[in-house]
């Protein structure tokens, strides 16, 4: 029988560390995990890494090397505990093996993953990034700025009052999910060293303006775990995107900016970048 324990900072050292288990699904992040407010549980079995979500029956996908043993021993657990069996976050390679197996998928495009080149991020070239390269020129016309990185605690500490006061002041409703991701950020903020992430912040005339977040997985995927600006200022989000991707990926391959979880318009500026690759998500029903 599966025995599940709430997520803790010791659980790192069971998720995996290249991008070449994660296949880009930011999902298996440990940093993203942990941010996270979803009441995470996780079992360790000699099978699998097994990720159950709240009270629920929903898991993550299992991280394991032989997923037919991984699913067979989560299939056993939720007959016993008599609870249908259900899938979040699966990608498209995972979520055809299961359907072909007799699972019942469905396809999320809320939660599909952007994917980037760093090369394009930080260059911008062609036509239709134009318009990036717009904003970006016409905020280094405008203001005087300085960009210094959050290493220090005290910037890190501003960094979350700027985002629970001015950045939350911009927005025209205040959600849920935005609170939650004020919830998330601090909890990333306190473990900093732990999760081993990286961040930038920009200044104009000594105030906090902007600041963004990540972390880098290996020579091949980075992900951007937060990124808050004050809108006030134009194009600020255009600059520290393509500052931080020039001061700290530009040995990286692919960055992993998320989902747009369905907001209108997250999607249309993650869609103005031009993503080079979309990890699909799809929920599976057994």
């Amino acid at each position: 029988m599966l025995e599940f324990h709430k997520l803790t900072l010791e659980d790192k050292q069971h998720f995996p560390t290249t991008s070449r288990y994660l296949a880009y699904n930011y999902y298996y992040s440990f940093a993203r995990l942990w941010e996270d407010v979803i009441d995470l549980s996780l079992c360790k079995t000699e099978r699998a890494l097994y990720l159950k979500i709240g009270q629920t029956n929903r898991f993550f996908m299992p991280i394991t090397e032989n997923l037919p043993l991984a699913m067979e021993e989560l299939e056993e657990y939720c007959y016993n505990t008599k609870m249908p069996l259900v899938l979040e976050g699966v990608t498209s390679d995972e979520a055809t093996y299961l359907s072909e197996h007799g699972y019942t998928i469905k396809r999320n495009r809320d939660f599909d993953d952007y994917i980037y080149t760093s090369e394009k991020l930080i260059n911008l070239r062609g036509r239709k990034l134009q318009s990036k390269r717009n904003h970006i020129s016409r905020f280094e016309r405008e203001y005087t700025y300085s960009i210094r990185t959050m290493n220090n605690p005290e910037i890190r500490d501003e960094c979350y009052k700027m985002a629970s006061t001015t950045w939350l002041a911009h927005q025209e409703d205040v959600t849920k999910e935005m609170t939650e991701e004020l919830s998330a950020l601090k909890k990333a903020l306190d473990c900093w060293d732990e999760l081993n992430l990286i961040g930038m912040i920009i200044c104009i005339d000594h105030n906090l303006t902007a600041f963004t977040i990540g972390e880098i997985i290996d020579e091949n995927m980075a992900i951007i775990h937060f990124e808050k600006g004050d809108t006030s200022y134009q194009g600020v989000y255009s600059v520290i995107n393509q500052l931080f991707c020039s001061q700290y990926l530009s040995e990286v391959k692919y960055v992993n900016r998320q989902e747009d979880a369905g907001v209108a318009g997250l999607r249309k500026a993650k869609l103005s970048y031009r993503p080079d690759l979309m990890v699909e998500k799809y929920k599976v029903v057994q």
